[in-house]
């Protein structure tokens, strides 16, 4: 188990450079689970480094480690992103999150209410001259990482034609679909 959790430890620690731009990020036995370490070579600010937070300290958040818990029960969901905790010589120095996997488009398309369509399907707009590059041409099988929660995967047709794939709110969806009155 120690094992697997250093090889998660080194592939979060991997996926946390980019996210954190030029620091450098390193994943070690000697850190709890689910922590990374910014500053690998050089030598821990305290004698007792890589503590984890308790309540009371001034960086401790009850939901982010009720987050970090609860990700570590979902074994089996596969995720492009995880809650970690940061340490910078030692020291913790809050929650990061680690994101893999290429990120969706950001599109700005239009599209025609139309409630005659199934709740997971919305219609482009006659107008709009889509790209197929810019949707996925099968089921995404993992979430990108940069999607919002409150974000559904929906089919987009243009007419009777298929285009592909996309995420949007679902708000937006369910105002797609809202009857005329």
């Amino acid at each position: 188990m120690r094992v697997v959790l250093v090889i998660i430890t080194l592939l979060l620690a991997a996926s946390l450079q980019n996210a954190l731009a030029q620091r450098t990020v390193v994943g070690d036995d000697r850190l709890p689970p689910d922590s990374v370490e910014l500053k690998h070579n050089d030598p821990p600010a305290t004698s007792t480094p890589w503590r984890l937070p308790k309540p009371g300290d001034p960086l401790y958040d009850a939901e982010k480690e009720a987050q970090i818990k609860k990700e570590n029960a979902d074994k089996n969901k596969e995720t492009t992103h995880h809650l970690v905790r940061v340490f910078e010589r030692g020291v913790f120095r809050g929650y990061k999150t680690l994101q893999w996997g290429e990120p969706a488009k950001k599109m700005g398309s239009a599209f025609t209410p139309n409630p005659d369509l199934p709740p997971d399907t919305v219609e482009l707009a006659p107008s709009e001259r889509p790209d197929k590059a810019d949707y996925y041409q099968t089921r995404p099988k993992k979430r990108p990482w940069n999607i919002p929660d409150d974000h559904i995967l929906v089919r987009v047709f243009q007419g009777k034609k298929f285009i592909g794939w996309t995420y949007m709110s679902k708000e937006e969806v369910a105002l797609l679909h809202k009857p005329e009155t």
